[in-house]
């Protein structure tokens, strides 16, 4: 069963990529070990957070009908009882008219009171209060539930556990949470010419950066890499490899071209694999290819490093997203105007790799000197990408969706969307 040569475009087939991944199986994990996991089930608040109306400020809890009126000229007299309320405990006292007692921050607001009055408001003589300033009801005070409501999702399934959102999950009492199981992702170099790191380079040969580079997306991606080595041309040896995968989604390099020596495509026949396309209408990574067997998909990827990052991010990626159930985008993208034009060339989608600069009138991307670079100093100092429609070029000033390489960090004159912006010499 030979592979459809045809190219297809490129969100048809991230289209085919997110239909063919199975769901993640739901487990849980001790919260410790679940920062960055995506959550699998909404975690819905039992009880109210605060569950009591508690104190915001050390002070006096009032009524509030009992400081109306009150002046620093004029103030309003209480008697303040024991004991001294603290975080912590119930109280059991009742505040009655014209009483009050001394309350710290975070403790129970006791009944009969529905206010506190800071210690800056109040002058103490022993016992005796003198209250400086009128207050409301409500005033200082967390009424219950105001942090978390009862019964309202506090955490929505389908969304990463950020240390905040893990705090969240800590102040619902939770100390295990269902998270999406980690996809195992199995990397395999193919090619005579292809050689581990830690050992000296042999003539003509050549490291297995691109599947190094695989790695580490797919471990930021929040799944499991699984390095299966490097695999010569042998049909033999490469089927023997794909036959039984170490994961649920197998990557190979290499091996895709027309070429003596390029012998993924017929291993995949002799193996069964059901081809679902061979070849995307973009540049770099028009020869990847996408297949499935008994329940395992397998990515066909040209050797090429910048090929297999733009693969990645524009088809793989997505495809772990649906595995996860991600309802929120790893990175999202990010509108910049161009700041020189683009020629248009071929009939493919081009990825243009580049950086996001923030200057005085806005967020811009530099395209890289050489746009078809697939040189590592081109992808090290690159942040981003965009990609160049089929037949078609883009005018300086053109507005830009960029795409946020993962991995990568922006600069420090690259302003957050959340901060005023700031002025910033021209480059």
């Amino acid at each position: 069963m030979t592979p459809p040569r045809e190219a297809i475009a490129l969100k048809d087939a991230a289209s085919l990529a997110v239909r063919f991944i199975r769901p993640a199986s739901v487990e849980w994990v001790p919260l410790p070990q679940a920062l960055h996991r995506i959550l699998a089930q909404d975690l819905i608040a039992p009880f109210p957070l605060p569950g009591e109306a508690r104190s915001r400020m050390d002070g006096y809890a009032v009524r509030a009908d009992d400081t109306k009126g009150a002046t620093a000229k004029q103030p309003r007299t209480l008697r303040c009882l024991e004991p001294t309320l603290s975080a912590g405990t119930n109280p059991s006292v009742i505040v009655e008219p014209g009483t009050a007692y001394r309350i710290l921050t975070g403790a129970v607001l006791p009944r009969g009171a529905d206010a506190v009055v800071p210690d800056e408001d109040v002058q103490r003589v022993e016992k005796t209060l003198r209250i400086l300033r009128e207050t409301s009801p409500g005033r200082w005070v967390s009424p219950q539930g105001e942090r978390i409501p009862r019964g309202v999702i506090a955490v929505p399934s389908g969304h990463r556990l950020t240390p905040a959102r893990l705090a969240a999950a800590a102040a619902l009492g939770c100390s295990i949470v269902p998270v999406a199981a980690r996809c195992r992702v199995a990397l395999a170099s193919t090619g005579d010419e292809i050689q581990d790191p830690g050992t000296p380079l042999r003539s003509a040969m050549s490291y297995a950066d691109t599947r190094y580079l695989l790695a580490a997306l797919v471990l930021s991606a929040g799944a499991v890499p699984v390095h299966m080595g490097c695999i010569p041309d042998d049909a033999a040896r490469i089927a023997a490899a794909l036959d039984k995968p170490a994961g649920d989604v197998v990557i190979t390099t290499g091996g895709t071209g027309g070429g003596n020596k390029d012998l993924i495509f017929h291993v995949w026949n002799d193996l069964g694999v059901v081809p679902v396309f061979q070849g995307v209408a973009m540049k770099p990574g028009g020869s990847v290819a996408l297949g499935h067997r008994k329940g395992v998909l397998y990515w066909a990827l040209p050797g090429s490093p910048w090929a297999a990052q733009v693969i990645f991010h524009e088809l793989i990626l997505p495809m772990l997203h649906r595995c996860y159930g991600m309802k929120e985008p790893w990175f999202p993208p990010m509108w910049a105007r161009l700041s020189r034009s683009i020629t248009g060339k071929g009939r493919e989608v081009r990825a243009v790799p580049g950086r996001l600069v923030s200057r005085r009138d806005g967020l811009w991307f530099d395209p890289h000197p050489h746009e078809s670079s697939s040189t590592l100093p081109a992808m090290v100092t690159s942040n981003s990408y965009i990609l160049v429609p089929a037949q078609g070029g883009l005018e300086t000033e053109t507005l830009v969706c960029a795409r946020r390489l993962m991995g990568t960090f922006l600069d420090s004159n690259i302003q957050d969307p959340f901060q005023t912006p700031q002025n910033h010499a021209l480059e």
